[in-house]
């Protein structure tokens, strides 16, 4: 159960740590708009960044029709087409927090 007092950032971490999640469910899950919680997404992956006891995972968007995976891409936000294919049929990106083992 996340804490009312939370910033939205902080919120997206509790949300995302041990578990992936695509910018539209948290923006469902948080109730606020989709492009809100990307810009979010760029300010945590800056932190986190500085962490080392955690770490930010992205698994890559990924077209539907030839399974061409954005391994390469560096922003968070779905790409619009897939560059082998020209499909529109993109998956989203999803993201999650791994925390290091503490031995």
């Amino acid at each position: 159960m996340m804490s009312p007092g939370l910033t939205p950032r902080r919120r997206i971490i509790e949300l995302l740590t041990g578990t992936l999640l695509s910018s539209h469910q948290l923006a469902q899950r948080l109730g606020m708009p989709e492009r809100q919680v990307e810009d979010h997404l760029t300010h945590i992956v800056k932190t986190l960044s500085r962490d080392p006891a955690r770490t930010f995972l992205l698994e890559p968007s990924e077209c539907q029709d030839c399974t061409y995976a954005f391994r390469e891409r560096t922003r968070l936000t779905r790409p619009s087409r897939c560059p082998r294919c020209r499909s529109e049929a993109i998956t989203s990106p999803r993201y999650g927090i791994r925390e290091k083992d503490r031995a």
